[in-house]
């Protein structure tokens, strides 16, 4: 794997109509079910794809909108975003969050980007809650369509759960989200 990160010029595709319609989000936290009052670390947030219906889902909980770019963040800012989103940068791995204090993790096409999931998952599951969740949804290196990262770029669903299993995580789910796109749900042990 190559350890590029997603260019932000291209931003404005993530949170196209089209890519709401494809992804989402309702059925991925339909099937993530946390309660509303919960805290979601949004991993990778971006422009705020995914923390924009989790905020609302979530009512008087929390969503950390988490990411490494500054670039990215500061669109995110631009969206005039609700009381319960905090917005938080991070390294590429340690992560300025409390211990036990999440209640599910949310990594939407940024598992891939990560130099070494091992460490990363260690520190997913320092913030999470006893029985806490993960949600995992990333690009298949063996769907046939192109677009996404490059192939070689991606991480294949059965390497993704041995990482997990490996994390003391234990997989609830697994299946393959869309044409070219898996999805894992997990919780720890």
């Amino acid at each position: 794997m190559s350890h590029k990160k997603f260019d932000p010029s291209r931003a404005e595709r993530l949170i196209a109509p089209e890519r709401y319609q494809e992804l989402k989000p309702d059925v991925i936290l339909s099937q993530l079910g946390i309660a509303p009052g919960s805290t979601i670390l949004d991993l990778g947030c971006g422009n705020g794809f995914f923390t924009f219906p989790a905020a609302v889902a979530m009512g008087d909980g929390m969503v950390i909108a988490a990411d490494m770019s500054e670039e990215m963040l500061s669109l995110l800012r631009q969206r005039s975003t609700p009381d319960n989103i905090q917005i938080l940068k991070v390294d590429e791995v340690k992560m300025d969050v409390e211990d036990d204090s999440v209640d599910a993790a949310v990594l939407i096409a940024v598992y891939h980007e990560f130099k070494s999931p091992l460490d990363n998952l260690a520190e997913i599951t320092r913030t999470l809650k006893s029985n806490g969740k993960i949600l995992i949804l990333d690009w298949d290196p063996q769907a046939d369509k192109e677009r996404g990262p490059g192939k070689a770029h991606r991480v294949a669903k059965t390497q993704a759960i041995r990482t997990l299993e490996a994390s003391n995580f234990t997989v609830e789910s697994h299946e393959n989200y869309t044409q070219d796109m898996w999805m894992i749900i997990a919780h720890t042990n």
